[in-house]
């Protein structure tokens, strides 16, 4: 759902995990106050499947809003929203602030790729966990599929790279509908910032795609925005994914 040229303030997620394989069905919002974006993501990289596909394992629901109040809706709403999430072997969502964000995106507006997030909230303490939530997309005129290809290949390797990195939680790259008609997110969930820092600027795989995506060009834009969670219900495996260290929440209860 697009609306005005206008950024979003508030994040709800919502994550389901199949025992089968299953192509991603639809997102069906209607018209909500303050939801600027709602998209099916599948996360056809883990499954091995051709993202044109839609087919995955793992899935993702994510809604931009401008207000809390959307967001919560949302969350409350999901399996309305998106009915067939029912059938999931794992589900968990959330509401999210952004706090520290930087690049462009195409999801809330797909011809004028813009700053994605505004305001921002305070940051998290130093021990709290955080979310990362980032885009990468590319004009559509004069394409060149082999920089997108390129980039993937990338996005591949940080992922195989990413085998028990300290305070990484869960980690997960998505294909929205037209593959990369709208910016193909990356979601992952840290312990605290130190941690996700730590890994980001001295991590030898992804330092390296960092610097190849500034000096080959592979990708036209790029957004890398750090959340922090104001709500969470349900399990992400078989934990509550942004729970503080040490609170492992499985009864699926808000937090």
């Amino acid at each position: 759902m697009i609306r005005a040229m206008v950024a979003a303030s508030f994040v709800s997620l919502h994550l389901a995990r199949f025992d089968q394989l299953r192509m991603a069905g639809p997102a069906a919002p209607g018209d909500r106050p303050g939801l600027l974006f709602c998209e099916v993501g599948a996360d056809c990289r883990a499954a091995g499947t051709d993202p044109a596909s839609r087919e995955a394992f793992t899935f993702l629901v994510v809604g931009l809003h401008d207000s809390q109040d959307s967001a919560d809706r949302l969350v409350e709403d999901v399996t309305t929203v998106v009915p067939w999430l029912a059938d999931a072997a794992e589900r968990w969502s959330g509401v999210l602030a952004p706090f520290r964000t930087k690049g462009e995106s195409n999801l809330i507006h797909p011809t004028a790729p813009t700053r994605l997030f505004d305001p921002l909230a305070s940051a998290p303490g130093r021990d709290e966990p955080v979310v990362v939530f980032t885009t990468a997309g590319w004009s559509r005129d004069g394409l060149d599929m082999a920089r997108v290809q390129d980039f993937g290949t990338g996005v591949a390797a940080v992922r195989i790279s990413m085998t028990a990195v300290p305070g990484l939680r869960s980690q997960q790259t998505f294909f929205f509908p037209g593959i990369i008609a709208l910016d193909p997110p990356t979601l992952t969930f840290w312990d605290d910032e130190a941690s996700l820092a730590t890994w980001a600027h001295r991590q030898a795989t992804h330092k390296r795609q960092m610097d190849r995506y500034r000096t080959t060009d592979n990708a036209d834009r790029a957004s890398f925005t750090r959340l922090t969670a104001l709500r969470s219900s349900g399990t992400w495996y078989g934990r509550d994914p942004v729970a503080m260290a040490g609170a492992h929440g499985s009864d699926g209860s808000d937090s």
